[in-house]
């Protein structure tokens, strides 16, 4: 990624994404994860935030830009596709479906705010105004380190993983950091209430009628380096407090617990903590979405 730059504006990343139409121009890509690239003149030659010089990429096909894979003609390009926008778009229809949670062994039908901890929407969803569903993520750690902060689907900070996996088209995002700090986070598509209780082992979705079919299914895997937080889809650690096999509907959080570390990730974004360290960093309070 580009090292030296100017704070975009959040008007800028606006129109740089809706320019490629929210997913990578990239032929056979459209990934909507999305960074943005200085590559006219280069950030090296001139700091700048000018939308004419610059183009939003995935991940992926930024790194192969600043190691020169694309020529300046090329990149102007894919600026003015305005067809392959309109592939990506198309591509995306999936992500128009009503929105099913599934993390720490519990499901969480419409419910936008996945996974909140201390006040920090780790994992959160939103719908922009064509109802299209958009990821937000702020990976904790109690390391004074770059962690993953994405808004939208527009990613703002990333740090320095040891590993990153985001597929084209966006179906998955997996980052691991050497502490053992991990996300995991995939969606899928159920069409049918029989496919949803087969792939997860239980009838709970015949038990209610809320639920419309076909569903966008996000599954979310959290793991924090030196505490005892520990999800995946099916089980949850938290300090011993285990519940599973509940599904709740339109909630305002799905996961929301309240430890008592104190969170240090990405210090250069001013993410500050909104706790302090309380009884050794043991569980307060914990508390599932309820119906």
């Amino acid at each position: 990624m580009d090292t030296k730059r100017k704070s975009i504006p959040d008007a800028i990343k606006r129109e740089l994404r809706q320019e490629v139409g929210f997913g990578c121009p990239v032929k056979g890509c459209g990934n909507p994860y999305l960074e943005y690239h200085h590559f006219d003149p280069p950030v090296h030659i001139q700091a700048h935030n000018e939308v004419k010089g610059m183009i939003a990429l995935c991940p992926e096909h930024h790194r192969k830009a600043d190691g020169g894979s694309y020529t300046v003609e090329q990149l102007h390009s894919m600026k003015q596709d305005v067809d392959n926008a309109t592939l990506v778009r198309g591509r995306l229809d999936w992500l128009r479906r009503d929105m099913l949670a599934v993390v720490g062994g519990n499901f969480y039908y419409e419910t936008p705010k996945i996974i909140v901890i201390d006040g920090h929407d780790v994992v959160a969803l939103e719908r922009d105004s064509d109802g299209y569903l958009r990821l937000s993520i702020e990976l904790l750690s109690i390391l004074d380190e770059e962690r993953i902060v994405m808004q939208a689907n527009s990613w703002e900070n990333i740090g320095a993983p040891s590993d990153l996996r985001s597929p084209p088209q966006g179906k998955e995002l997996e980052v691991h950091y050497s502490n053992g700090d991990m996300l995991h986070i995939r969606f899928i598509e159920i069409n049918t209430v029989e496919e949803a209780c087969s792939r997860y082992k239980t009838d709970i979705f015949l038990r209610n009628s809320l639920i419309s079919f076909p569903l966008t299914v996000v599954e979310v895997a959290l793991e924090i380096g030196g505490t005892n937080i520990k999800i995946s889809p099916d089980a949850t650690t938290l300090g011993g407090a285990v519940i599973k096999g509940c599904l709740t509907t339109n909630c305002g959080a799905g996961i929301s617990a309240d430890f008592g570390f104190h969170w240090r990730h990405s210090p250069k974004w001013k993410l500050a903590s909104r706790v302090t360290s309380v009884d050794g960093g043991n569980v307060i309070n914990v508390k599932f979405g309820r119906k």
